[in-house]
């Protein structure tokens, strides 16, 4: 039997295909110079080099990751545009309606026929069974269910199958959970702990989407006890590939995003990072560059740069313990078991060097804490606006509305449509997406 083996620590190509025929012909032929030109290579070459071609399903994930964290960051209540795009300003207002993230979609359902077809060669190549017991298919198997995961958290519906018929949010997490059992049960039986992990953590936060609380909590449970300190990263490079908003909204690149001006009373210049709602301690999860008189690309708004991912090749954390434990949270204090609920919160707060909060019997109060800490603990990680969407706190937040200089009213969405491409070429699609995505009542056009 051949077992592929896999790192999680390395460096991704660029997060394409077109990678995966480059790395393959740094091996294949000895010179990276020798290769003039990718497109040559065919799919019998790729036979050959399966590996990297499973490494380049990872690296779409990570790819398209880095898409959609732009949109969902300034459509959540971390940043606000400070630049003079329109499209980022109607995201941070909440005037989108058609398309925003629709690149991030389409890229997302590309890297679910990608891994699915990478699978089937696998199995052509090397035979069903041997196929099944290696590390890639269950690499390649948890991918596949992250990207669904990705769209049914961010996106409103989606499609389950090339040219298919669209299905809604929770239609598609429940085949994200589907497929990241079967890549969680893959991936154990071939001892591939990192991906068993990766998939284990993805469904744990599927089972929060689909209404599987208990479900969630033991899957939390069982990533925290394989590993307390476990991270699964999107990875970048300095060149192809790299951290998008680094490029275009941080500072000493590009201002064009900021900390949204709610959170700026609570940063301290000196100390570069955000203090505690709560306690006024510094919070070092939330790490912030400001200088006196620094504006952004708009020349007139203050500039409060999110520093926890300085440079393009910073990788971002897609999800980890701290993600286990705010599950765990969640859970109990759904169950009433306030006393467990704050244990965990607790636990992170004091973890990072905060005071931990007294008890209390106040539910509203355990989930006022247990806001504060998923916005500290998941900073920066293009989580929040689906937490926001799921929790129904996109109103609490924001406001009822949104309004633009044209004095239309529209209620601010609170996921992203599906790309327009899909809408408009799938012809079991009707082309109304955005129509459907947007919580119509009381909406005056």
């Amino acid at each position: 039997m051949t077992t592929m083996t896999t790192k999680t620590t390395k460096k991704l190509l660029g997060g394409s295909l077109v990678g995966a025929f480059l790395l393959w012909g740094a091996f294949a032929c000895g010179d990276l110079l020798d290769v003039q030109d990718p497109s040559r290579y065919t799919s019998e070459d790729l036979d050959g080099a399966l590996q990297a071609v499973v490494d380049g399903v990872e690296g779409d994930l990570h790819d398209a990751f880095s898409g959609l964290f732009t949109g969902v960051t300034l459509a959540s209540d971390e940043m606000q545009h400070t630049g003079t795009w329109i499209g980022w300003d109607d995201i941070d207002h909440g005037r989108w309606l058609y398309d925003v993230g629709g690149s991030s979609n389409a890229a997302l359902m590309r890297l679910v026929w990608f891994a699915r077809d990478t699978q089937e060669r696998l199995k052509r190549v090397l035979g069903d069974s041997e196929a099944m017991n290696t590390q890639g298919m269950a690499q390649v198997m948890a991918v596949e269910g992250w990207a669904h995961l990705l769209n049914a958290e961010n996106y409103c519906e989606g499609v389950a199958v090339a040219s298919g018929p669209v299905v809604t949010d929770l239609e598609l997490m429940a085949l994200a959970k589907a497929e990241l059992t079967d890549a969680v049960e893959r991936a154990q039986s071939v001892g591939a702990q990192d991906f068993y992990l990766m998939a284990l953590a993805g469904r744990a936060r599927a089972n929060l989407w689909v209404g599987d609380y208990g479900a969630a909590l033991a899957d939390a449970r069982a990533v925290l006890s394989a590993d307390p300190d476990f991270a699964y990263f999107a990875q970048y490079s300095q060149q192809s590939g790299n951290l998008g908003w680094v490029t275009v909204a941080t500072f000493g690149e590009n201002n064009a995003g900021g900390l949204r001006e709610q959170w700026w009373p609570y940063v301290d210049v000196e100390a570069k990072m955000m203090r505690d709602v709560f306690t006024d301690e510094l919070d070092p999860r939330l790490p912030i560059y400001y200088e006196e008189g620094l504006k952004g690309v708009d020349g007139k708004t203050d500039f409060y740069s999110q520093w926890k991912h300085q440079t393009r090749d910073s990788d971002v954390k897609m999800t980890h313990s701290g993600e286990m434990w705010l599950i765990e949270a969640e859970v109990l204090w759904r169950q009433n078991d306030l006393p467990g609920a704050m244990e965990a919160l607790n636990f992170l707060r004091t973890r990072a060097g905060l005071t931990a909060h007294a008890p209390t019997t106040d539910a509203d109060l355990v989930f006022e804490y247990f806001m504060h800490e998923m916005f500290a603990e998941l900073f920066m990680e293009g989580r929040r606006f689906g937490y926001l969407h799921r929790l129904g706190q996109v109103e609490e937040v924001f406001g009822p509305i949104a309004q633009n200089d044209s004095d239309w009213f529209l209620p601010r969405p609170t996921k992203f449509a599906i790309s327009s491409g899909e809408a408009q070429y799938n012809p079991n699609l009707e082309d109304n997406a955005a129509a459907r995505c947007l919580p119509m009542s009381g909406t005056t056009w």
